[in-house]
C-alpha cells in the first residue's frame, strides 16, 4: 500500500507525532509513506490507496475538509478536527519514525490530561484526568540524547520520578514542552531538577518554564522560585508564562509581570483567544527591562 501522510499545521520545529506514529506502524507492515507539510490546492498526481490527514489549529478545518474531498479514503484527526479520535493502542505505543521528519531527539507523552481543571484550557475535556501514558524509553531512540516531554502536568504523572530518573542517569538533555507546574513544586522535585540538563524547545539554551496565570496563587509561585534558588538553579534560566486577556485586567497584569521580574525571572506574555494588548510586545521583546510602561504606553 502507498500511504500520504498529510501535515496540515504543525508549527516550525514541533513535528507531528501522531504522524510519525502512523508512519512508523505502516512502514512495519511493508507500507510506502510519503508526507507533505501544509495544505495544498490540489491532491499529487500520485495515486495513494490511503490519506492520513492531521489539523491541530481550528481555524484550518475547513481548508483542510475541501482538501480532504479530493481524496478517495481519507481519514482526519487532530485537536482542530475532532479531539475525540485517538489512535489505536498498537500505534499509540509505537516507537515513533522520527526520520519522518529528520529530527535528532525523541518525543512523547509519559502521561495524559491533567490534575487541574482551568477554564481557558481544553485539556480536561480532551484527555481528562491525569493518567499514566508510557515511560520514556518506549519513544526514546537511543540514537538520540535529546528528549522532548510533551505532558500537560508531568509533575502530577503517576511515574514522573522513574521518568526523570531515566532521563538524568542517561544525562539527556531534556525539554518540558508544556511547562512545569509552580503549585506542585516541592524540595524535592527541585533538587532532582538541579541535577537535569532542561533546555528550552530548541535545544539550544538552558530554560524552565512555568505559569502564573492567577493571582490566587501568588504565595505559591513566590515559594516555588524560593525552592528552585535553594536548589541550586540559576534563576536567569526561568520563564514564567503569564495569561491576560482571561479573567484579569491590565492592572493585574502589570503587577504579575513587575513582580516576575523584581524576584529575578524572566515573564513572558501568553495573549487568550488573541487577545490584543501592547503588553505582549512590551514584554516578549524584553522592551520593560529598560522601558517603563508609562512611557512605552504613552
Amino acid at each position: 500500500m502507498r500511504i500520504l501522510l498529510v501535515d496540515a499545521d504543525s508549527k516550525e520545529g514541533f513535528p507531528n507525532l501522531a504522524l510519525m506514529k502512523l508512519s512508523a506502524w505502516h512502514k512495519q507492515q511493508g507500507h510506502e509513506v510519503d508526507l507533505i507539510k501544509g495544505i495544498p490546492d490540489t491532491a499529487p498526481l500520485e495515486t495513494y490507496d490511503k490519506t492520513l490527514i492531521s489539523c491541530i489549529f481550528f481555524q484550518n478545518r475547513d481548508k483542510v475538509l475541501d482538501y480532504a474531498a479530493q481524496f478517495d479514503i481519507v481519514q482526519i484527526g487532530g485537536s482542530g478536527y475532532d479531539y475525540n479520535i485517538v489512535l489505536d493502542h498498537d500505534v499509540e505505543h509505537i516507537l515513533p519514525d522520527y526520520s519522518l521528519y529528520g529530527i535528532d531527539f525523541s518525543m512523547g507523552f509519559t502521561s495524559r490530561g491533567c490534575i487541574r481543571n482551568c477554564g481557558f484550557c481544553i485539556v480536561p475535556e480532551k484527555e481528562g484526568m491525569i493518567r499514566h501514558n508510557a515511560f520514556v524509553q518506549e519513544f526514546h531512540n537511543l540514537g538520540h540524547k535529546k528528549v522532548m516531554l510533551l505532558d500537560n502536568n508531568f509533575q502530577s504523572s503517576p511515574n514522573w520520578q522513574y521518568n526523570l530518573g531515566y532521563i538524568n542517569q542517561l544525562g539527556l538533555k531534556v525539554n518540558f514542552s508544556q511547562g512545569l507546574d509552580i503549585r506542585l513544586l516541592d524540595e524535592n522535585f527541585a533538587n532532582q531538577l538541579s541535577n537535569t540538563k532542561y533546555y528550552s524547545w530548541n535545544f539550544k539554551t538552558r530554560s524552565l518554564s512555568f505559569a502564573f496565570d492567577d493571582l490566587r496563587y501568588e504565595e505559591d509561585v513566590w515559594a516555588g522560585i524560593d525552592l528552585l534558588e535553594k536548589a541550586g538553579i540559576n534563576l536567569n534560566h526561568v520563564l514564567f508564562y503569564v495569561l491576560i486577556g482571561y479573567n484579569t485586567t491590565e492592572k493585574q497584569d502589570l503587577y504579575r509581570i513587575n513582580a516576575l521580574y523584581e524576584r529575578g525571572v524572566r515573564p513572558y506574555v501568553m495573549p487568550y483567544n488573541k487577545h490584543k494588548s501592547d503588553l505582549t510586545r512590551w514584554v516578549n521583546r524584553l522592551y520593560y527591562q529598560f522601558i517603563p510602561w508609562e512611557i512605552y504606553n504613552k
